[in-house]
């Protein structure tokens, strides 16, 4: 058991109801930007043309996991820098316990369903990406060996958002509030200088998307965010609409003409610029949904409570649609196979949040000196 940090109980307490909403946004992104392939496809065989240009917005939904990372880094120092304000220090272990309680039974189950052969039918998802991803280093496998055809794609991002979670609480616990801003300008010059290398040495299209290094700019947004305010900022509507415009407007261009999340080559401009502006956009987008004042449906804020098992299952849901339904010759058979995905994914993801991460999330509870979203 944890040491015990006595503190009021208004002051021990963080949860933003309005960012589980976001949370279950940045999912729906990114799970449209994998079907937005199919519909290009589709069109190129003779599709209608304005199909092609309403799907093209869709491309912008890669960055949902831009979008996830500002999250979790916003978060994720939000509670460390109140455990540290109000206990003195952090207790590390503590948090170590916390996160192999949120995240590995589910990850770690997933890649157990991966591993079945009827969902590995070609066997690329081999034993040693399988090892890689044992030891959360899933993307560093795909900088290696390339993408496999398997479901396990998704667990990518979780593999990068475990390697900040190892790294980044001894650094709160070691260094006052005002240097963290300091120690997220590191980050901002390290991916900086490791994009600047890649393009410099031709590396594969995939070495800045799946590379921990060069993809800090929003791991170091959402810490900024969490240094620098000490309280959720009190902005107009007309602003906030503002901001989520000016948020969302530069990831559908840098989609549409960049095309960093799915590159043929790695070019200086696109690959320089494009992220930060990524990273710039889904701060903004943040920025405007934090603190605002809208009671959202309870369906909304649960499915955001839910986002983590509806990203991880999404690939194994796209594959069983894609058996239920498997031909795409036709405009309804896309809008039904994706349709079904989302059904199936919804359908799992809440099984697997009440029989499989739930008991571990009460559990976790236990070492929580901050209290966050409920289980």
């Amino acid at each position: 058991m944890t040491r015990i940090c006595y503190a009021p109980a208004s002051r021990t307490s963080f949860y933003r109801p309005e960012l589980d909403v976001l949370r279950f946004c940045a999912f729906l992104a990114v799970f449209r930007f994998h079907f937005a392939y199919a519909v290009s496809r589709y069109v190129e065989s003779g599709g209608p043309h304005w199909l092609a240009v309403a799907n093209s917005a869709s491309y912008a939904g890669g960055f949902g996991v831009d979008l996830f990372f500002v999250l979790s880094a916003y978060l994720i120092t939000e509670l460390l820098l109140r455990e540290k304000s109000q206990c003195g220090t952090l207790d590390v272990k503590a948090f170590y316990l916390r996160r192999v309680l949120r995240i590995w039974p589910l990850y770690f189950f997933y890649i157990g369903i991966a591993l079945i052969p009827a969902f590995n039918p070609v066997k690329e998802f081999s034993w040693r990406y399988v090892l890689a991803f044992l030891l959360l280093a899933g993307n560093w496998s795909i900088l290696l060996w390339g993408w496999p055809h398997s479901i396990i794609n998704p667990l990518w991002t979780v593999s990068v958002e475990e390697q900040f979670y190892l790294l980044w609480p001894p650094l709160v616990r070691n260094i006052p509030r005002n240097k963290i801003i300091f120690a997220a300008v590191g980050m901002l010059v390290v991916s900086t200088v490791t994009r600047i290398l890649l393009v410099a040495f031709h590396a594969g299209t995939d070495s800045v998307r799946c590379n921990t290094l060069g993809r800090l700019d929003p791991i170091a947004a959402g810490i900024l965010i969490a240094a620098m305010l000490h309280r959720a900022p009190n902005f107009s509507n007309g602003l906030r609409l503002g901001m989520l415009s000016c948020g969302v407007l530069p990831l559908v261009l840098v989609a549409h003409y960049w095309k960093i999340q799915d590159p043929r080559s790695l070019m200086w401009i696109p690959t320089l610029v494009g992220f930060p502006v990524v990273a710039a956009s889904c701060t903004l987008i943040l920025l405007a949904v934090l603190g605002v004042s809208v009671r959202f449906p309870r369906i909304l804020t649960y499915l955001g409570k839910i986002s983590y098992g509806l990203y991880v299952y999404s690939a194994l849901a796209a594959f069983l649609a894609s058996k239920l339904i498997p031909s795409h010759r036709f405009l309804r058979q896309l809008i039904l196979r994706e349709l079904l995905a989302l059904i199936i994914t919804i359908l799992f993801a809440a099984v697997s949040y009440t029989l499989l991460e739930k008991p571990f999330l009460r559990l976790k509870a236990r070492f929580e000196l901050i209290r966050s979203r409920p289980a």
